[in-house]
């Protein structure tokens, strides 16, 4: 079974740390506490799967943001007035649920989202290797960035994390 989409509620926060610590290192950790400040930010636009007998089987933080701007790693986000673009800043799937495409699944999500609102094109930092499945979902390596960005990306992996932009129709 491949779960049902809905927004994230502050009582599933518990189990979507689990599901991150099982699947990024711990040089990517990011407390309970600034994971509960980003849903307040944003609850329209945190989701995840979930699985009768399974439980949450993938998540998905995102926020309305502007092209550009990288929220550093473990730094608290917050939802930009006049924003240009969806910015995805942390999609996990559990390790059992790989393979189901669920990634896919709440991508679609946000796309959908970000059209709602007009927005033309989403953001995303990328980590662990992740840069060739961004490149099949269409999204592009960005480099040029403003320093603010450079320095930003730099707290994540540095010369290992790549801002990346998927261009909406």
């Amino acid at each position: 079974m491949t779960g049902t989409i809905r927004l994230m509620q502050a009582e599933d926060l518990t189990a979507v740390a689990c599901l991150q610590d099982s699947c990024y290192g711990e040089a990517l950790f990011e407390s309970h506490e600034l994971l509960s400040q980003r849903l307040q930010q944003a609850p329209a636009s945190c989701w995840l799967i979930e699985s009768v007998g399974t439980g949450i089987q993938a998540y998905l933080f995102s926020y309305p943001s502007v092209s550009g701007a990288v929220t550093p790693l473990a730094a608290p986000f917050s939802c930009c007035k006049a924003p240009d673009c969806l910015y995805l800043h942390d999609m996990a799937v559990s390790p059992q649920a790989r393979g189901l495409k669920l990634s896919s699944k709440l991508l679609q999500q946000a796309i959908e989202y970000a059209e709602r609102l007009a927005l033309p094109r989403l953001a995303l930092v990328a980590v662990q290797d992740s840069v060739p499945y961004w490149q099949r979902q269409g999204f592009i390596v960005v480099s040029d960035l403003p320093v603010k960005a450079i320095n930003a990306l730099a707290s994540y992996q540095p010369g290992q994390a790549h801002y990346m932009q998927l261009k909406l129709v």
